[in-house]
């Protein structure tokens, strides 16, 4: 797909909030603190935007800046080392403006303290010659949006200072297929009806996945030279990409086939070195879908095949094991 048209698909995400698809709870506070926010002339509150990757995290956050009619400024945590990285970045804003530290919990420890000192005093402190104490300066009183896949790694005190914890969820098919029929729509892609119900089914609850799905599928149909994206189509970039029926992808099916082949049990470092994979990224990609969907358990180090897993493995891939 050529840049064109991913920046179409880019300019084709929601714009206000009313569009946004999904997250029903999180839409609904939000709501709250802007109107709160437009009544009463200030900034949105601290916002802690917490779950799996993939769920809107970051779409949302530039919806909730655009209805305060102000910029975004967006950093990824992982890009600040120190608190003069920190520094730099808190000095940018402007008052009601908006900044998003996207995967906050990557912020170091010092950096984490930094930017709560920050939120509580509007101020930061910069450092002076040796022998003389660190220098305040007053920063705009901004709106910190935070990120993150992984809130444990935050400090307790960084926590506290966010006054909305939002927790995202894993979308319904039914959410999924109206994401994917409102991009189609704004796209002017001419789909099939029953394609976007499949992507929806093998999107795994995240729009992010759907959405490649459904973009590859639609790749596959105009390398074809086809206007209209079929069913045909879909089935034939799931078989390229080794996607079964559930969206299990290859190295998921490996992953199951390994625990058959074990009498149902083994351990994370078995499967990992099996796969050829390092085990943190086993346990924090390959295996998280089978858990939520109750194809696999885990006991400490030790990885099971449940009876929905062996069923899955016996139903759709009885002739690879």
């Amino acid at each position: 797909m050529d840049e064109s048209t991913y920046k179409e698909i880019n300019d084709c995400r929601p714009q206000v909030i009313d569009h946004f698809v999904g997250q029903e709870l999180v839409v609904k506070r939000c709501k709250i603190a802007l109107e709160a926010a437009w009544n009463e002339g200030t900034k949105l509150p601290h916002m802690l935007m917490q779950g799996s990757a993939g769920l809107g995290k970051t779409e949302l956050s530039h919806i909730l800046s655009r209805e305060m009619g102000c910029e975004l400024h967006e950093q990824l945590a992982q890009n600040i080392k120190n608190p003069v990285d920190l520094h730099a970045f808190l000095l940018t804003p402007k008052d009601r403006e908006v900044i998003l530290l996207d995967e906050i919990h990557e912020l170091p420890p010092i950096a984490q303290t930094t930017l709560y000192r920050c939120m509580e005093h509007q101020h930061i402190f910069l450092e002076c010659r040796r022998g003389k104490k660190s220098r305040p300066v007053k920063v705009a009183n901004f709106t910190v949006l935070g990120a993150t896949t992984d809130p444990q790694k935050l400090l307790q005190p960084l926590r506290d200072r966010f006054k909305l914890s939002l927790d995202f969820q894993f979308y319904t098919e039914s959410e999924l297929e109206q994401l994917l029929h409102n991009r189609v729509r704004q796209l002017g892609w001419a789909v099939e009806d029953a394609v976007l119900s499949l992507v929806a089914q093998r999107g795994k609850g995240v729009p992010r996945i759907a959405l490649r799905l459904l973009e590859s599928t639609k790749m596959m149909a105009s390398s074809k030279g086809d206007e209209v994206v079929t069913k045909g189509h879909f089935d034939s970039i799931c078989e390229v990409e080794s996607i079964d029926i559930r969206g299990l992808t290859g190295n998921e099916v490996k992953y199951l086939k390994i625990l058959y082949d074990n009498e149902g049990s083994t351990r994370l470092n078995v499967i990992a070195s099996r796969l050829g994979l390092h085990p943190k990224h086993v346990s924090n990609i390959i295996e998280q879908f089978l858990i939520r969907q109750g194809l696999v358990t885990k006991d400490n180090s030790v990885r099971v095949l449940t009876r929905e897993g062996l069923s899955h493995l016996r139903e759709h891939h009885m002739n690879e094991v």
